[in-house]
């Protein structure tokens, strides 16, 4: 029912397909080796996740808001009940109502509205987004936020930033309970001491929306380390340069909660520095707070069982939020350390869940499972590159993946390949797992694994291609036959075959001379184009051009750089890394594409000219956001890796797309006319006055009759019509909430605008 209801929301305007090319889906289904559903298949896997509650779709249920430190990735999950057990459903629509951070990402309401704010890192400041949704959230930027130092005042700049240090976590709490939130967060990487931002706005007689902070200590609760070990009662030096004196360098992590329920707040203390336990718990021994001094009293450095002990990750995140929707906070505790040259990194069982048996304010925590959400996904650890391949001839596409695995037990040394075999057809994929390390690769040791299989010699059976890390492509042929395959390895230097790093292969006829060429993708984001110059029995695979189509898909990024008459400009320039990894999609109309999944975490389309020494055109509006109805090019986070098949029979090309966070993300392709421009536009329009109370007009630069509609923020039609421009359009009996309207012009070319109702 997830699919149809979300396939139904995608379709509301009854647009031309043509016009989208792809669309998200979960049709294939996904069985583990037993056959059992895999209900989270296509999520995309998790890394390093954090978690807050929000209610998405206005039902009263408090849903899951996910944010993933790998690729700053946003996750929507919805509640539901089934069978009186709550279980979360992915629904990507609402994923793009957040704006891009990084580090983190939590919710937390800070105006008393109850509606959860949006409070995240841009990598240069902590900003808070404001809650405006009344059906569905609606984030609109405050301000990024400042604190005024009363520890180390400075006249000429008395307000500093709030502090966020790449891979601590901060706790967005009321400590002094005033009613408003305060922030804590570590001074700097290198110490154990903490930051008190604390919100002034309720004491100052301040309207909450005015939110204002002091910075009022620089040693909070008196913690720090000494050997090593943290310890409370600490002295305090009260400046940042106090971390010169560490010669380590180390993430930190805290949750503020009162544990149990005297009325302040107690400590859970994460650390990459301690690899057996890496959690420390703190006691709070006052009720009142005393600045500066020993507000946590006692350290318990064993605060969890064995049993949970010894599943903890470093550095861990810890998400306090309500998961069985009993009223209750329950506790999350999540991989959240990035330095894999420092850390064994736990990428798979990385989701530790406890039960709060109490109360919030009182907390009985039970150990419930190690991989809450991501258990129910395809996920293996970091990184996943798909192809399909029909390898037992039966007339439907089977799934192979390669994968780094748990880098917590394979220190990405030892890539590995999944085999998922279609027990449906070859128009209702049903994919089960038959082995998780195909042909035995992981005792090979080989790194950065990209699959592709070819008919290489002819013989009528798929021979198996890997692309790896240091740019060479490996070759199994195939010595069995089409039914019954046997892959015996032959060269690790396939063709001598060099790319700058992280090979990518493909093959397919470019060229269209009835031989299969070979385009590889590599480290500089762009694509090598090998022409096969010999017969389809006995290739000779000649590199023709090292920049095909002009495919670059490195992200641009700002910088500085020095122009000739002495000056200093700001220009933009593309990053040394792209990670390109390309497929051919053919259409019916005899039309194809390349698409090109890169480290910026998108997928990019390009038109497949004839003529392969001309630039290939970008398709950028290739998809439709679900809720705005706006065009866009979907972010699936990083390292995404396409592959493509006909997996429903319809003729038309679908794309499994794999990313680093070790999962995957399925688009179902839709009917392409012979030029795809992106989407055609009328001219703009607006919807006046807006937010609306009892009427809009459409001001559009047309004097002709106008067909617009009107749907509610899930999809439905609640009205089709015709108006001319400036007429009012009457909506006083429509409930206030979030609607779009679009006009079409005849030829199905449309505009989509937002308008809101509020009548209070």
């Amino acid at each position: 029912m997830r699919k149809l209801a979300f396939v139904s929301i995608i379709l509301v305007y009854s647009l031309n397909m043509s016009a989208q090319l792809f669309e998200i889906s979960f049709e294939p289904i996904f069985k583990n080796e037993n056959g059992e559903l895999i209900p989270l298949a296509l999520s995309g896997g998790l890394n390093q996740p954090q978690f807050s509650n929000i209610d998405f779709n206005n039902d009263g249920k408090l849903d899951l808001f996910v944010f993933d430190r790998n690729g700053n990735k946003v996750l929507t999950f919805i509640a539901k009940s089934v069978h009186g057990k709550i279980v979360f459903d992915y629904d990507p629509q609402y994923e793009a109502l957040f704006p891009s951070a990084q580090e983190f990402m939590q919710l937390h309401d800070y105006n008393a509205d109850d509606k959860p704010d949006l409070w995240l890192y841009t990598g240069d400041s902590v900003v808070l987004y404001q809650n405006n949704g009344q059906t569905t959230p609606s984030f609109d930027k405050i301000k990024g936020l400042f604190a005024f130092d009363r520890v180390n005042y400075v006249s000429f700049n008395p307000f500093k930033k709030l502090a966020e240090i790449k891979g601590c976590l901060p706790a967005i709490v009321d400590v002094d309970g005033d009613t408003d939130i305060d922030f804590i967060t570590n001074l700097n990487v290198t110490g154990s001491q903490m930051i008190f931002n604390r919100n002034t706005t309720a004491d100052s007689n301040f309207q909450l929306e005015n939110i204002k902070f002091d910075i009022v200590d620089k040693c909070f609760g008196g913690i720090d380390e000494y050997n090593g070990e943290l310890i409370v009662n600490a002295p305090c030096y009260f400046y940042e340069a106090y971390k010169q004196k560490k010669k380590h360098v180390a993430t930190k992590t805290i949750l503020l909660f009162d544990e149990d329920a005297d009325g302040d707040l107690d400590l859970l203390f994460g650390s990459s520095e301690q690899a057996t336990n890496p959690i420390y718990f703190f006691r709070n021994g006052k009720v009142d707070l005393d600045y500066y001094k020993d507000t946590f009293t006692t350290i318990d450095t064993a605060y969890f069982n064995h049993e949970v002990e010894s599943l903890l990750p470093v550095s861990p995140a810890m998400s306090y939020v309500d998961v069985n929707l009993d009223g209750v906070k329950d506790l999350i505790l999540s991989s959240n350390e990035v330095d894999k040259t420092s850390y064994p990194i736990m990428e798979a069982n990385n989701s530790i869940l406890l039960i709060n048996e109490g109360l919030s304010n009182d907390v009985d925590f039970l150990y419930e499972q190690n991989d809450f959400l991501v258990g129910d996904m395809i996920d293996y650890g970091s990184g996943c590159s798909p192809t399909f391949v029909d390898l037992d001839a039966d007339g439907d596409q089977d799934l192979l993946f390669g994968t780094s695995g748990n880098h917590f037990l394979t220190g990405d040394t030892s890539d590995f390949l999944v085999y998922f075999e279609n027990k449906g057809s070859s128009d209702f994929a049903d994919f089960q797992l038959v082995s998780d390390d195909f042909l035995n690769l992981k005792s090979k040791h080989i790194k950065g694994i990209m699959p592709t299989f070819a008919d290489i010699d002819g013989d009528g059976d798929m021979d198996l291609f890997l692309g790896k890390m240091d740019g060479s492509i490996s070759y199994y042929e195939n010595s069995g036959d089409a039914e019954n395959p046997a892959f015996t390895h032959i060269t690790s230097t396939y063709e001598d075959i060099q790319v700058v790093n992280y090979a990518a292969p493909y093959f397919d006829d470019i060229n269209r001379d009835g031989v299969i060429d070979l385009i590889v993708g590599s480290y500089d984001g762009t694509i090598d184009y090998y022409q096969n110059t010999g017969t389809t029995t006995s290739p000779i695979l000649n590199l023709t051009k090292d920049t095909l189509g002009g495919i670059i898909v490195n992200e641009l990024v700002r910088t500085s750089k020095l122009g000739s008459d002495g000056q200093i400009y700001d220009t933009m320039v593309y990053q040394n890394y792209g990670f390109s990894s390309p497929v051919v999609l053919q259409w019916e109309n005899g039309s194809r594409c390349i698409a090109v999944g890169n480290n910026q975490g998108v997928v990019r389309v390009y038109e497949l000219k004839a003529s392969l020494d001309e630039d290939f055109n970008e398709v950028e509006d290739y998809m439709i956001e679900t809720i705005s109805q706006n065009s866009y090019v979907k972010d699936w986070g990083r390292r995404t890796n396409p592959s493509s098949a006909d997996l429903n029979g319809d003729g038309h090309p679908d794309m499994l797309i794999g990313n680093e966070r070790g999962g995957m993300s399925f688009v179902k392709g839709n009917k392409k006319t012979n030029s795809i421009q992106g989407l055609e536009k009328l001219s703009s329009f607006k919807v006046i006055p807006n937010p609306a109370k009892h009427y809009f007009r459409i001001e559009t630069k047309t004097n002709k009759q106008i067909d617009y509609r009107i749907t509610d923020i899930s999809g439905r039609l609640i009205r089709e019509d015709s108006t001319f421009p400036g007429n009012t359009v009457q909506v006083e009996n429509f409930p206030d909430g979030i609607y779009f309207v679009s006009i079409e012009d005849g030829l199905l070319n449309y505009q989509v605008q937002k308008l809101v109702l509020l009548k209070l």
